[in-house]
């Protein structure tokens, strides 16, 4: 016998990510990092839970709230905090590097190696 839990549930997670809110945050999101939406998808069905999903519009709105500067820019408290994609340790990391002086635009590419 197949549990729940046991099963491949990205097929679900698509489903839940068009959601009209979730795809509007999908969007949002995937603007902020440059990727298309359907790369964006993948990311957060890899590397987020059906709660977060489902969630996932109040909790970038929160981040969106909170955030600022290069972190904005960045988008690191989309990424840590509110979607756990990345630990606060790498998140700190990269903000790091661009007030030693490096691009947004390499951190960025930095940040999506990591996420892909």
């Amino acid at each position: 016998m197949e549990l729940v839990y046991e099963r491949d549930l990205r097929s679900m997670k698509l489903l839940v990510l068009k959601g009209t809110r979730q795809d509007a945050a999908v969007l949002s999101l995937a603007g902020r990092l440059g990727l298309s939406r359907q790369q964006m998808r993948k990311i957060l069905i890899a590397g987020c839970d059906m709660m977060t999903l489902e969630n996932i519009g109040p909790r970038l709105e929160a981040a969106d709230a909170a955030a600022n500067g290069n972190a904005d820019a960045l988008s690191i408290p989309h990424l840590t905090t509110a979607l756990g994609l990345l630990s606060d340790e790498e998140g700190k990391a990269f903000l790091s590097r661009v007030e030693a002086g490096e691009s947004v635009e390499s951190v960025k590419k930095a940040i999506l190696e990591v996420l892909q």
